[in-house]
């Protein structure tokens, strides 16, 4: 069951949309058809740096550049890891709302574990996270980010209305437990894995929905 959460200012006049760790902006295929009158963008969190040395901060400051050059007010959209890159970049964008899939969770959720080793280079993410779908292209990610990610990144709180979206596969450590963290509505997508999220109509369609609720309550979870 979603809990009753508004938005505060009305849609968007913009979506940014952060790909996960290995993938990239072409995970977002069809998501613009969803939002036909806002403009949809998705960034490419690889684009002009050394990814065997980015950090999440890097990655947050690329969001924050691109969501500034987008029409205000913007809304962020992340999946996977970039769900915590936009949870690290809305304190600098001011965004009107923050959309989650099943994000990376923040050290209020997972804790921190201060023995994780920073590491630089790159990671094989079929190699770590098991194949991607098919048709799905997979690059190398950042070693650094991921180090960063499993000793913990502290988001405390966001100052505007959130989603978090989420299946079956993270359900609690990052569907309902980042929800609670952040007094977020939730939208819950019984029999949808971690990739479905980022590829279902239906869930692109529940967002839009959302994001069009302006000053009515938020749309309630998928299973009623």
């Amino acid at each position: 069951m979603a809990r009753a959460r508004v938005l505060a200012s009305g849609p968007p006049a913009s979506l940014l949309l952060v790909h996960g760790a290995g993938s990239g902006p072409w995970v977002f295929r069809r998501w613009a058809e969803a939002f036909p009158s806002i403009m949809v963008a998705s960034i490419d969190l690889h684009a002009g740096i050394d990814v065997a040395r980015a950090s999440h901060a890097d990655y947050a400051r690329s969001v924050a550049h691109a969501a500034a050059a987008l029409p205000q007010p913007v809304s962020l959209c992340g999946w996977s890891m970039g769900g915590l890159v936009v949870l690290q970049a809305s304190g600098r964008v001011g965004p009107c709302s923050v959309i989650l899939l099943e994000p990376s969770p923040p050290a209020e959720v997972q804790g921190i574990n201060p023995a994780v080793q920073i590491e630089y280079g790159t990671f094989d993410p079929e190699g770590t996270y098991g194949p991607f779908p098919p048709g799905m292209q997979s690059r190398p990610e950042s070693s650094r980010a991921r180090a960063e990610r499993k000793r913990g990144i502290s988001v405390s709180s966001v100052s505007c209305p959130s989603l978090v979206v989420y299946g079956d596969e993270f359900r609690e450590p990052r569907g309902r437990l980042v929800a609670r963290l952040y007094n977020s509505t939730e939208l819950y997508f019984p029999g949808l894995d971690h990739w479905e999220l980022v590829r279902s109509a239906p869930v692109r369609a529940a967002i839009a929905r959302w994001l069009r609720s302006g000053l009515n309550p938020a749309p309630r979870c998928a299973d009623g």
